[in-house]
């Protein structure tokens, strides 16, 4: 049984025996007596978390097979906190992560697709979260690979070096991100909308891109030299037109923070 299930259990236990003791005119506040006995219990389960979590190296991981799948599809709908997501899973696994309470992983595929969601919520909070507040994916490298993510008030962290990346879309509010392009890919789509965010991509230099900012008040720091302006709002590679491994990336927001290098 998972730690998360004990905690709240135990607060439903709590909870319920304090009415109780109400209802036989014991005590008469049941949350004056709740909030201290509620704190106590939450110390205690932090306590001895951290006592087990001390006892192993290992993490409760999960992984999705590949299943002769020519194309990988993940959608991860995340709330707030820290996403870490990069490729090196291993053969013949589509997915690799760290379970916790407060994830919900469903797949199934369609001809050749295979299709992953995740819905991981906050990353922060004790027994329902990653142990270091962080939820880390790994992607395959084998096969073509299209990456949608949903994000609220997040850290999001993106390498896609080794992967096959064909589409990144990101929907975020006031999030940071980081995001590394994969370096041998061919043709790479990104499509970005946010809120009030901090962005920062980096484009191997083996990859052309054009670039397309469709942004409110924005910082901007855009590597010229590798991708010029050539209209309003608009930067590309001189080669992208004949580069074999370009991206094409559109940013639409309201006040941000851009580098692109």
């Amino acid at each position: 049984m998972q730690r998360g299930n004990l905690f709240w259990g135990g607060v439903l236990l709590l909870l319920g025996s304090l009415f109780a003791l109400q209802a036989a005119n014991i005590i008469e506040d049941v949350f004056g007596w709740f909030w201290p006995l509620f704190l106590m219990l939450l110390g205690t389960a932090i306590l001895v978390h951290q006592f087990s979590a001390s006892q192993t190296d290992t993490k409760p991981e999960f992984s999705i097979d590949l299943n002769n799948a020519a194309r990988l599809s993940v959608e991860i709908n995340h709330g707030a906190g820290a996403l870490h997501l990069t490729g090196d899973a291993p053969p013949g696994i589509a997915l690799r992560g760290v379970k916790s309470t407060a994830m919900n992983v469903k797949k199934y595929q369609s001809g050749d697709t295979l299709t992953v969601e995740i819905e991981a919520g906050p990353s922060f909070l004790p027994f329902l979260s990653p142990e270091d507040g962080t939820w880390p994916f790994h992607l395959t490298n084998e096969v073509p690979v299209a990456v949608k993510i949903n994000a609220g008030v997040a850290s999001l962290d993106f390498d896609f070096t080794n992967t096959n990346l064909e589409f990144l879309g990101v929907d975020m509010g006031a999030s940071s991100l980081r995001v590394k392009l994969p370096a041998q890919a061919g043709r790479t789509l990104v499509a970005i909308e946010s809120g009030a965010a901090s962005i920062d991509i980096t484009i191997p230099s083996s990859v052309a891109a054009r670039i397309f900012l469709k942004q409110g008040a924005s910082a901007q720091q855009i590597d010229t030299t590798r991708f010029p302006q050539i209209e309003q709002d608009l930067y590309q590679s001189p080669d992208f037109e004949a580069a074999p491994h370009r991206a094409e990336i559109s940013l639409e927001g309201g006040a941000n923070s851009i580098t692109i290098r």
